[in-house]
């Protein structure tokens, strides 16, 4: 009996003993497996889906066979990583983050930590480097520099309560400008009919260089100060504090992770309106809040620009406000925290930025974004030179510049008939025969 429950003892301990100097091997052997790249294995890649946003990452399904297809700019940086990058090309494959109804399942963050929790290797897309995601996730350095940009819509008309519309301005300020210009000329002429008999050539002159220089500064003021009153209406909203300060809609993307960082800047939650498409942007910015639109939408700068860009109206509409904005470290890709993947594809990326292939996808792809509305370097821009405000300022001043020279005209003749048959320098009947 003892010596059975000996022996028993022994195999006991020998299993236990085994148990102790395998399993340490066999946790090295699946970090192993994790931590490094396995080439045989397909990486699987979850991606994003946007409507509207495909610059990017666009999917396109094949109609008859059902195959989908990939493409945009960050497709074809991680595929030139791959191709170009790498010490040698690992297979792979792109898992759509979506819903059956081919909706995105979420946001960009639920992607992100569906990486770890649903054992995906990493995704490609925009995706904003974020010191909050890292717990999730492994970021490469950015591929594309980003920053949270304000855009706008283009003459803004002022904003609270009695205020009066910018269209409504021009029209006094042209009306008013004619007006002068018929005060001026009326005045001068009286004025020049009664004293001619006691007037000299000189002081006719002098009169005229007086009655001239203020017609010019009138038309010059006006005209300053219409294009003024235009730029300062351009874009009254210049700041998030004016946001919050005037109680006004914000729009940002669906699923963005800029919806956190605006209530985080002290933009009230019930002002967030969350836009699912371009034309939905479109739309909700050429409301207004008043009409239950936005007065402002944040996104990041590649997009905002890309959105500019692809519609020649939008140029005309809406601009990026130059002085709001929020630092970001850019796009990058995003991989499992186990794997060397994020540093393998860095490296891979500086290749590509050494050898200039990343420029050259890029220009295939998103173009240079620095170029979008180049013409339109302030707020307004030249759309405020081509404007139905701007043109009856420049009818005002055509009319303005043609009473006066109707004037000198009047008193050149005048001129010449006083020095000969002393009649009145400013009365028309008189004068026009003249020349």
């Amino acid at each position: 009996m003892l010596n059975n429950m000996m022996k028993n003892g022994c195999i006991i301990v020998q299993l236990i003993l085994m148990v102790v100097l395998v399993m340490p091997l066999i946790v090295a052997s699946q970090n192993s497996t994790r931590g490094s790249r396995n080439e045989t294995s397909k990486l699987r890649l979850l991606i994003p889906v946007r409507p509207g946003l495909n610059k990017f990452v666009n999917i396109e399904r094949h109609a008859v066979t059902g195959v989908q297809n990939f493409s945009g700019f960050a497709i074809g940086v991680f595929e030139g990583i791959v191709n170009y990058g790498l010490p040698s090309p690992v297979p792979y494959e792109f898992v759509p983050f979506a819903k059956p109804d081919g909706t995105m399942n979420g946001s960009f963050d639920d992607m992100l930590e569906a990486i770890s929790a649903e054992g995906y290797d990493g995704a490609v897309g925009e995706i904003s480097v974020l010191h909050y995601r890292t717990p999730w996730v492994d970021f490469t350095i950015p591929y594309q520099e980003s920053q949270i940009s304000m855009l706008v819509r283009i003459n803004q008309q002022s904003i609270g309560k009695g205020s009066i519309p910018m269209a409504s301005v021009t029209k006094y300020i042209v009306a008013a400008t004619l007006a002068f210009c018929f005060l001026v000329a009326i005045i001068f002429w009286i004025l020049e009919y009664k004293s001619d008999k006691h007037s000299s050539q000189p002081n006719d002159t002098g009169s005229f260089q007086e009655s001239a220089t203020n017609v010019q500064d009138e038309l010059r003021t006006s005209q300053t100060s219409s294009l003024t009153a235009q730029h300062e209406g351009g874009t009254r909203i210049k700041t998030i504090e004016q946001l919050i300060r005037n109680k006004l809609n914000v729009g940002h993307r669906q699923g963005s992770f800029i919806r956190n960082l605006l209530i985080q800047k002290g933009i009230p939650e019930g002002k967030l309106i969350s836009l699912s498409s371009e034309e939905e942007m479109t739309e909700m910015l050429s409301k207004g809040t008043a009409k239950g639109g936005v007065d402002a939408i944040f996104g990041d700068s590649p997009n905002l620009n890309l959105f500019l860009a692809n519609d020649t109206k939008h140029c005309g509409l809406f601009t990026i406000a130059p002085n709001a904005y929020i630092d970001t470290v850019g796009f990058g890709f995003a991989f499992h925290k186990e794997t060397s993947l994020a540093k393998e594809f860095s490296e891979g990326l500086l290749k590509l930025i050494d050898t200039g292939r990343l420029e050259t996808i890029r220009q295939s792809t998103i173009g240079n974004l620095d170029d979008t509305c180049a013409e339109d370097d302030d707020i307004g821009g030249s759309t405020l030179l081509l404007g139905s405000d701007s043109f009856w300022i420049l009818i005002a001043g055509a009319i303005t510049v043609f009473i006066l020279m109707i004037i000198i005209l009047l008193l050149y003749c005048g001129l010449r008939r006083n020095g000969r048959k002393k009649k009145a320098i400013a009365y028309p009947c008189y004068l026009l025969p003249c020349c």
